[in-house]
């Protein structure tokens, strides 16, 4: 096993592919969390009155340092939280189909960065949600997948011409979906629903309007 040293804020960070085992990304996350609240801590104690500061240096300018710090810790924090987030998604379905979401993904991803800058990322939120998703349709068809200007998830399953089942990942419990299938008694008009559930009820809704289980999985 291939292993890699990371330094945090003068910290070394060993890690032996952690986002290849579960415990360790689970710490790392306590880790930065632990590192953010100690951050925001000092943060709050410089800013009150009566704290000696060292010659030449206002409070202002430590006040500024520590904003800066909490900033950088926040942003590398949500770094490791996404590429988790979309390790744990490869692993919760099929290995092929995770694997290409992953992919696709970390695609998505880079776009996002160079197009919106780079502290623009997928929402942790919508990810997290996508995880809750897909772990209730381990054996769901690769669906296509796209991203709105947020960096929420958007994914979208095509069954022939005139079968589709969208859903937008808004948050970490709230989805908008959309359903077209053919009307069963006229077949040339296409039946529309959409609307808003939360992660845990929407595919229950959703067969109940059209089976979608049946044509989103293999």
């Amino acid at each position: 096993m291939s292993s890699s040293t990371a330094v945090i804020n003068g910290i070394p960070l060993s890690s032996p592919t952690f986002f290849n085992v579960p415990e360790k990304a689970e710490k790392v996350d306590l880790f930065f969390k632990d590192l953010l609240l100690d951050t925001a801590l000092n943060l709050s104690r410089v800013s009150m009155p009566g704290i000696e500061l060292p010659r030449n240096e206002t409070r202002a300018d430590r006040v500024l340092f520590r904003e800066e710090n909490l900033a950088e810790l926040t942003g590398q924090w949500r770094t490791f939280a996404v590429s988790e987030q979309i390790e744990r998604i490869k692993n919760c379905c099929d290995p092929m189909t995770g694997k290409a979401i992953a992919e696709r993904l970390g695609v998505l991803r880079q776009c996002l960065s160079e197009e919106e800058g780079p502290k623009m990322d997928i929402s942790l939120d919508s990810l997290r949600a996508m995880r809750a998703f897909i772990e209730q349709i381990p054996d769901a068809l690769l669906p296509q997948i796209s991203l709105t200007a947020e960096g929420d998830v958007y994914l979208r399953w095509k069954s022939e011409p005139d079968r589709l089942f969208s859903i937008h990942f808004l948050d970490d419990r709230r989805v908008r979906f959309a359903i077209f299938y053919p009307n069963p008694r006229h077949l040339q008009m296409i039946n529309r629903h959409s609307g808003y559930e939360t992660i845990d009820t929407v595919l229950t809704s959703a067969d109940r309007i059209c089976a979608v289980r049946e044509w989103i999985t293999g």
